[in-house]
């Protein structure tokens, strides 16, 4: 073979395909931290729904909750600062099943609280609905 007649093809075949190789690598470092990022702040989103939760059962569970005049909370939870709101009465049907119709026979209540979540590191807030029915006597939701 004469050496005068390589025009250094296969050079510059290698160097096309390590140039796309190069490229493929580099897109999929860049998807992967991508990715990354993507599931840390899903995974900071569920914890503070679930520190709002949290807050929101403490309160329900709360003998003091159940006065005359609810107010607005604080928890901590899971290292989170939740606010949850004082709860409205949203409407009051009479409990089914008694035959009573004075002022003493039970009402379904039905109620909505509000909890919100700031995480003090990102700045990233989240707020949580959450209604509940309770039967009480007549004439506790305003």
């Amino acid at each position: 073979m004469n050496m005068r007649k390589q025009s250094g093809a296969t050079l510059v075949v290698s160097l096309i395909m390590l140039v796309v190789l190069t490229m493929f690598a580099i897109s999929a470092i860049n998807l992967s931290s991508v990715n990354l990022k993507i599931v840390g702040n899903m995974q900071a989103q569920k914890q503070m729904e679930y520190a709002a939760q949290d807050a929101i059962e403490q309160m329900l569970s709360s003998a003091s909750y159940y006065s005359l005049t609810p107010i607005a909370q604080t928890f901590t939870s899971s290292g989170f600062t939740v606010s949850v709101s004082a709860p409205v009465c949203i409407r009051s049907v009479p409990a089914t099943g008694y035959s009573a119709t004075t002022n003493i026979s039970p009402e379904d209540d039905d109620w909505e609280l509000l909890a919100s979540v700031t995480d003090a590191l990102t700045g990233a807030s989240i707020r949580v609905h959450q209604g509940f029915r309770l039967r009480a006597l007549a004439g506790n939701c305003p």
